[in-house]
């Protein structure tokens, strides 16, 4: 028996939201150190409306990130962001009228931050960003859970701000998409992953935090083909940790692939273990893994998706305990306000005990959330 997510007894937690971050927050934040002058603020741009400017990267417009509730017809970078993005008693406000319990909160500019190539400044801004949004939870009636922003340029320091961001309140982290140099199966690596894996810290991999390389367009200049190509990033970081034996050597490493929907899981686990069985003796020269590729993919990888049924109708073949639903607001792809009109859509025919898994608890179990 299907269940209406209208019930209040269903509680929601979105696994995947984002603060706005506050014009202030670097500048305010990082004044009077090293980096004062280079600290992240806001301009007005002629062509996007107000923007972050993170130096040595391209503005980042404000607009899109707190553009939850705005019709397609009007949805531009230009237009005032949320306030629920940064001021926490309208956020609690919003989240009641959406009929949310708890949220998960990613950063929004913090995301861009992580595309910097400078060592020093890029973890100074995201210590500021990390002492900010535990204050901002903490101010959330148990109903906001923060992750922290994680560098992977050095990896002593990486697990310093790791166990620095734990002792503050947050409850996980994400790190960038790729380091700025070699991939996060070289054993030097290793230390970050134990750091995650004895806190019981999962550690995300979010669309937005670098990862391109080769131009997705195919040198067409067709922007719209390019729609795909985060779910090819995060599919080959999922194949690196696999194949680069980073989950045998971690096995209680919990991976979260955020806001890459999930309806590709199922093919993806079936013809890697389908692939793997047939090739892998002449392709995979030093590989040795324990399991089959689609065992890591169920045991150790949780997927975030806000709307995505497809996923919902391939929850056995992904594993119903992985899947963790998102509101995703306050930013353009958000369901917000009618995330529960679209659960109810979305999921229609999952049976009561699934759903409730699914919306709300895979991500309280996860990230220990008292909701």
């Amino acid at each position: 028996m299907a269940v209406n997510p209208g019930e209040a007894r269903l509680k929601i937690v979105s696994a995947d939201s984002h603060v706005v971050e506050p014009r202030d927050l670097w500048t305010s934040r990082m004044a009077g150190g090293p980096f004062a002058d280079r600290a992240p603020y806001v301009v007005e741009h002629a062509e996007h409306g107000y923007a972050f400017v993170i130096d040595g990267l391209a503005p980042f417009p404000i607009g899109l990130a707190g553009a939850a509730g705005r019709s397609s017809e009007t949805l531009s970078t230009r237009g005032e962001a949320r306030s629920g993005g940064w001021v926490v008693e309208d956020r609690l406000a919003d989240m009641d009228a959406d009929g949310i319990a708890a949220e998960v909160l990613y950063p929004s500019i913090g995301m861009i931050a992580a595309q910097s190539r400078d060592r020093a400044y890029q973890l100074a801004c995201f210590q500021a960003y990390n002492d900010w949004v535990a204050e901002f939870c903490a101010g959330g009636r148990d109903r906001l859970a923060g992750l922290a922003l994680i560098p992977a340029f050095d990896v002593g320091e990486s697990v310093a701000e790791i166990r620095r961001a734990h002792a503050a309140g947050l409850c996980g982290a994400l790190v960038p998409a790729v380091p700025v140099e070699g991939h996060y199966a070289e054993p030097r690596f290793d230390p970050l992953w134990a750091a995650f894996e004895e806190l019981r810290w999962p550690v995300s991999f979010h669309v937005l935090t670098g990862g391109g390389g080769s131009d997705p367009t195919l040198g067409s200049g067709i922007r719209l083909i390019g729609l795909m190509s985060p779910i090819h990033h995060i599919q080959a970081t999922l194949a690196l940790l696999i194949f680069g034996g980073v989950f045998d050597r971690h096995p209680g490493l919990r991976v979260v692939s955020a806001e890459h929907d999930a309806g590709w899981v199922a093919h993806f686990a079936y013809r890697y273990d389908q692939m793997f069985e047939r090739h892998h003796n002449w392709l995979g020269a030093g590989v040795r893994i324990d399991r089959q590729p689609s065992e890591y993919l169920r045991s150790q990888v949780w997927y975030t998706f806000q709307k995505d049924p497809v996923a919902a109708e391939t929850r056995e073949r992904v594993g119903v305990g992985q899947l963790m639903w998102a509101s995703d607001y306050p930013h353009s792809d958000s369901t917000w306000p009618h995330s529960r009109q679209v659960i109810e859509r979305d999921f229609k025919g999952v049976p009561q005990d699934e759903l409730a898994m699914i919306v709300g608890e895979n991500a309280r179990e996860l990230y220990g959330l008292g909701v």
